[in-house]
Order: structure tokens, then C-alpha cells, then sequence
């Protein structure tokens, strides 16, 4: 064989091992903009690392939720994108990050996330066949009010309070504080705050423009300064599907994109009118940490939050406020 017929099967052969290696693997993505969406956008310098890891990943946008929770899994994509509501049914530990109180602080939230990177995590974060392989903070999650008298646990009683996905947790405080449970999705709740139909929405700075958020706050209403909890999205895959070192590759990824993550979330909290933010009481911000406390005690005794991550959150808090009166009775 000449060297050129030589050199050019040696190609030939290179990239015909380099398309037999690299595996196409669908994630089906909540987006709630859609395919230019800042989910996407996020996620879009993860497609050329993935090459490296023998992958060439797809990213399907899905404006609505449930659909890309059920295409996932009906096996249209192999991992999924979504809010810690839905994950929650897949990965119990992961889904319960999001839990009411349960993150505290920024330094609570790197402690954290720096855990789930330790190569140690990936038994605590499968489940089945499923793996949570990133959990990406959305910022705290406030209270949005459609009138500014709502300013107190004692002000919710009575009220409309949007239950997102049929959260159990918003449900479960909405019972508790005495209010009125309105089921939502994320395709219908802006619209039905906007609307004045419902009087109390939990969401994150970047639900304000992203949602138009603002139309429900009118001239009435505002945002409770108080953080209730840090919303997570989490993309969970079917494990068997990937190669075995996927799960720690995502989260390593995840904690170097952190930076870039908080700043998002910075700047979404600086473009909201200063006029909009509630100041909440040192009274009123221990009757939230009671009540969270309790919202989470009764979920973990139904079954519905996952026992492991609470502790996890309490050692963390505790950790950063060991004075703390919960931190003389683990979760």
C-alpha cells in the first residue's frame, strides 16, 4: 500500500471510530421561552464538552413541563430538563433541594452543590434506573403579592395562593396558613396572577420579566424580601443510557458554571423596581421559619420529602447557625 492510500484509510478509520464513539442522546429541556430561551442558551457550550465525553447531546425545547416530564418518560429523550416539582417523582434526594427553608443562604447553596460534585454523591442522587446529574439554582424564591398589605404569615390566610405543578409543599402551606390552594402550571400561572385571579405566586427574580410578572403587581402590589427557598431545576437522566462517569462530568460542570449562574440570578433581582420590594420583620421572618420548618417535618412524615436530603440541609444550616433552635433536633 502507498503511503498516501495508507494515510488515507488511517483517516478513514479515525473518524469512522470517532462516529461509532460518539453517542446521540436526547434531553427533553423545560424552557419556558422556548428553544432561544435562556435554559437553552445556558446549555448551549455544554453540547461541545459533551463531545468529549464520547456524547453528542440533543437539546429539545418544551415550553409546557408536563410534557417533556411525560415524553421522558414515554423514552423520547433519555434525560430530561425540569423544575425540582417533577424531578422530585424520579429522584426523591434531588427533588427535595427546593424544600421550604431548606437553603438559607448563598454559602449554603455552594456548600451543597460542591457536595452533589463529590464523585461519593452519585449513589445518594440515583434512584432506579434515574440519575440527577445537575441541580441548577434559580435564585430564592420570594413571594409575589398583588397587594402590599400581604405582608405577614397572617396576612396569607384567606388569599389565593397559586400551587405550582400541585407542589406538596405550597400546598401544604397553604393549608396551614389558612388560604385557598389554586392548581397551576407553568403555562398558566402568570396569567392567572397577572389576571388578579390568584393573589399570592412564588417565584424567583427571573420569573419577573420572564413571565411579565410585573402586569400582576400593578400599582398595589410588591414582592416580599424575605427568601423563602432557592428554586432548582434538575436534569435527571435514565442512567443505563449514558457512560458511567456522565453523573460526576454534569455536576463538575455545574460547579464551574456557578459564577455565571449567580450572576444571572444577581442581575435578574437588580432589574426589578426597588419600589416593588416588601420588607419583611424580624417577626415575620421567624413565623416563616417556623412554619417551613413545619411544612417540611409533615412532608418527610408523608413520605413526600426525602429524609436523607432534609438532614443534609439541616447539617448545612446548621453548620453556618449552629445557635439555631432547630439545630437541637436533627431533621
Amino acid at each position: 500500500m502507498t503511503p498516501t492510500k495508507l494515510m488515507v484509510a488511517a483517516l478513514a478509520i479515525a473518524f469512522s471510530t470517532s462516529a461509532f464513539a460518539l453517542e446521540k442522546k436526547k434531553i427533553c429541556t423545560w424552557d419556558p421561552v422556548g428553544k432561544n430561551g435562556p435554559v437553552m442558551t445556558f446549555y448551549s457550550d455544554l453540547k461541545p464538552k459533551a463531545i468529549n465525553w464520547g456524547l453528542d447531546l440533543e437539546f429539545i425545547a418544551y415550553t409546557d413541563e408536563k410534557v417533556a416530564s411525560n415524553d421522558f418518560k414515554a423514552g423520547v429523550c433519555e434525560g430530561a430538563h425540569l423544575t425540582a416539582i417533577l424531578s422530585r417523582q424520579f429522584v426523591p434526594f434531588s427533588g427535595t433541594l427546593d424544600a421550604i427553608g431548606g437553603i438559607t443562604s448563598d454559602e449554603g447553596l455552594q456548600k451543597i452543590i460542591a457536595t452533589l460534585a463529590s464523585p461519593k454523591a452519585g449513589s445518594i442522587l440515583t434512584n432506579g434506573p434515574y440519575e440527577a446529574v445537575a441541580a441548577w439554582p434559580v435564585g430564592s424564591m420570594f413571594a409575589f403579592v398583588n397587594d402590599r398589605e400581604i405582608d405577614t404569615v397572617a396576612e396569607f390566610s384567606g388569599k389565593k395562593i397559586s400551587v405550582l405543578n400541585e407542589d406538596p409543599q405550597i400546598h401544604k402551606l397553604t393549608n396551614m396558613v389558612g388560604a385557598s390552594p389554586v392548581g397551576t402550571s407553568l403555562a398558566t400561572f402568570s396569567g392567572q396572577f397577572n389576571n388578579g385571579n390568584i393573589d399570592i405566586v412564588f417565584m424567583p427574580a427571573l420569573a419577573y420579566n420572564t413571565f411579565e410578572l410585573y402586569h400582576g403587581l400593578g400599582t398595589k402590589g410588591g414582592i416580599l424580601d424575605y427568601r423563602m427557598y432557592f428554586g432548582m431545576l434538575q436534569t435527571v437522566i435514565k442512567k443505563d443510557a449514558f457512560p458511567a462517569d456522565f453523573g460526576n462530568n454534569m455536576r463538575s460542570y455545574v460547579v464551574n458554571r456557578l459564577k455565571d449562574i449567580n450572576k444571572l440570578v444577581e442581575d435578574a433581582e437588580k432589574e426589578i423596581p426597588g419600589k416593588y420590594w416588601i420588607k419583611t420583620t424580624p417577626e415575620t421572618q421567624k413565623e416563616f421559619v417556623k412554619l417551613s420548618r413545619d411544612v417540611r417535618l409533615a412532608l418527610k412524615a408523608e413520605g413526600k420529602m426525602d429524609p436523607k436530603a432534609l438532614k443534609l440541609l439541616w447539617k448545612i444550616r446548621c453548620a453556618e447557625n449552629p445557635g439555631a433552635s432547630e439545630c437541637a433536633t436533627p431533621e
